[in-house]
């Protein structure tokens, strides 16, 4: 299966991995479908090759990158909270002295990755005023994004020499 990004090829193998591979739906569905004399979903993955397809892109993922970068990805597009605790230490260190609130990095993390926690909740955890917290989570944000562009060159250049996402000269020369 071949990828338009490492963000679609990290969101579809943790989707998928996450998935139960028999629903009962789906026995049902192949019970018919051998009945009918047919195969459900011919040409298309099986749920287990699926499986196996996402353990290898996550495996890959574990390889290549760094710890802090895997916590990342774990975070961002896992939804995981097994990173939480290195990425706050991160954080907190380029934050420098100014904030040791646990609870504050966390929501600026969760912030970051989607969740709806507004600037106002965050000044609260961090019992500062509005113009400080903008500055904090303005900075934590810059941090993430160097974090997120570093884990995307590097697995774009990974996924690329192993055939998992297309080429952008590809894509261009079908145009």
């Amino acid at each position: 299966m071949k990828f338009s990004s490492p963000q679609h090829a990290l969101r579809w193998a943790y989707e998928t991995s996450n998935r139960p591979i028999v629903k009962i739906s789906s026995v049902n569905d192949m019970r018919e479908a051998s009945r009918a004399g047919g195969t459900a979903g011919f040409g298309e993955l099986s749920a287990h090759d699926r499986h196996a397809q996402a353990a290898l892109i996550l495996s890959l993922c574990e390889r290549v990158l760094p710890t802090l970068h895997m916590a990342y990805v774990r975070i961002q597009f896992g939804r995981e909270a097994s990173g939480f605790d290195l990425l706050a230490h991160h954080l907190a260190a380029n934050f420098g002295t100014g904030l040791h609130s646990r609870r504050s990095i966390d929501k600026i993390i969760r912030a970051y990755c989607g969740e709806k926690i507004g600037l106002r909740e965050i000044r609260k955890s961090m019992s500062c005023g509005m113009l400080k917290a903008v500055s904090y989570r303005n900075q934590a944000y810059d941090a993430l994004d160097v974090i997120h562009l570093q884990v995307m060159d590097r697995l774009r250049m990974e996924m690329e020499s192993r055939g998992l996402i297309r080429g952008v000269a590809k894509e261009v020369a079908r145009m």
